[in-house]
């Protein structure tokens, strides 16, 4: 077993036995942003067999003050796993996270694999691999880190925190929208309803940085597969007896807490 994997290994056995989240030191420190890619596509594997097959992708940190916190000059990917997604109505469980965080996104299925190429893609021809349009709910399962302490490379190693998906209603008319400005609101029991616009997290950006990056690493995206593309309000973090509703162009995604 090389570095990379006892690595993987470690971050692996943390994730089942929900230890508390920390910076990987000493022997399993990581170095660089290469080098937590290669931690994160290890610790993929491992989940595989529990988890699903990966079924899409993530980005996070995508805005520049959040970067700059951390000490990164891009934002993050991870993967998303076939038996982490879930389609709205949903229940999600507390008990099933350490702590559990919400993030209001919108989740593109692409209409054809994407291969490595030398293009760079750019927000208009990202559009093209567009097959459908949903507001989706990210679980982010941070096991209770402190953020204003976070090593860049352990957050990209452990697969940049996702936790799982809820995936809503289609947009039947994403074609007639610009996906950078579509008005949207988020509802939660007991809290004032919070007005947004999807271009907060510039989705078609984020779609076009994300194939860019799997490009880069010499990764096909498959067909079907969901990218989310970051979140157009503050995270959430619920607790028992929580509903939400994140409203997108009259598509709704929706769960419960309990």
């Amino acid at each position: 077993m090389n570095r990379t994997e006892k690595t993987a290994r470690k971050l692996f056995d943390n994730w089942n036995s929900r230890a508390p989240y920390e910076a990987l030191s000493g022997e399993f420190a990581v170095r660089s942003v290469a080098d937590a890619y290669d931690v994160q596509l290890s610790l993929q594997s491992l989940h595989i067999p529990n988890r699903g097959k990966i079924a899409g992708r993530k980005i996070a940190l995508s805005s520049k003050p959040m970067q700059q916190m951390v000490g990164l000059d891009d934002p993050v990917a991870g993967g998303i796993f076939s038996g982490d997604i879930a389609q709205s109505p949903a229940t999600i469980k507390t008990r099933d996270f350490v702590r559990l965080g919400l993030e209001f996104e919108l989740a593109i299925e692409l209409n054809s694999d994407v291969s490595p190429q030398t293009q760079v893609h750019t927000s208009q021809s990202a559009y093209e691999y567009v097959a459908a349009v949903r507001p989706a709910f990210e679980l982010i399962e941070d096991r209770n880190a402190d953020y204003t302490n976070l090593d860049p490379f352990t957050l990209i190693a452990d697969n940049a925190w996702c936790g799982g998906v809820v995936l809503g209603q289609t947009l039947v008319n994403w074609r007639e929208l610009d996906l950078n400005d579509i008005p949207s609101i988020v509802y939660q029991t007991g809290e004032p309803d919070e007005k947004t616009n999807t271009g907060a997290a510039d989705p078609l950006g984020s779609l076009a940085w994300v194939l860019n990056h799997f490009n880069e690493r010499g990764i096909t995206l498959s067909k079907g597969e969901h990218i989310i593309t970051g979140s157009a309000v503050r995270t959430r973090f619920p607790v028992q007896g929580d509903s939400f509703t994140y409203e997108v162009a009259g598509a709704s995604v929706q769960i419960n807490v309990l």
